[in-house]
Formats: C-alpha cells, structure tokens, sequence
C-alpha cells in the first residue's frame, strides 16, 4: 500500500510487489470505496496518478500479486 496525503502523481518501484502481474486499486479512505484501475507487468518503475488531484485528496494505492486472487479493498 502507498499512503498519498495530496493528489500528486508519484511512481512505485514495482519488482519489490510479489507475482509476475500485479492489479492495482485505488481506495478512497474519506469515503470506504475502491476502484481497480488494472492489471500491470511487475518490473521497473510506473507512475500513478490518482483519480482527485489537488490538497485534500488524500488516498492509498493498493498493489497485490494478480495470481493470489485478493478481494477490493475494505472488502
């Protein structure tokens, strides 16, 4: 998980995330919703830009190995 206290785009080194796929979600904690923005290749860098840009958009970045078949965030 990535913890981001203001919308700014940022990047995750992605080879330390277990599994050759990694879904990545995005999960609002102002509001206990998540959204799966998809499925990436585990390797090199990548960056995320969350979905409310701006101060006062705090959210998290989840990344789990594709294969181990997690539920949504707060799920």
């Amino acid at each position: 998980m990535v913890y981001v206290p203001v919308g700014r785009p940022f990047t995750v080194r992605m080879d330390v995330i277990s599994g050759k796929k990694v879904t990545a979600w995005w999960y609002n904690p102002r509001n206990g919703k998540a959204q799966k923005i998809g499925n990436f290749s585990n390797e090199g860098t990548r960056t995320f830009i969350p979905p409310q840009l701006g101060e006062n958009s705090d959210w998290i970045l989840v990344l789990d190995d594709a294969d181990a078949g997690f539920k949504a965030p707060g799920k």
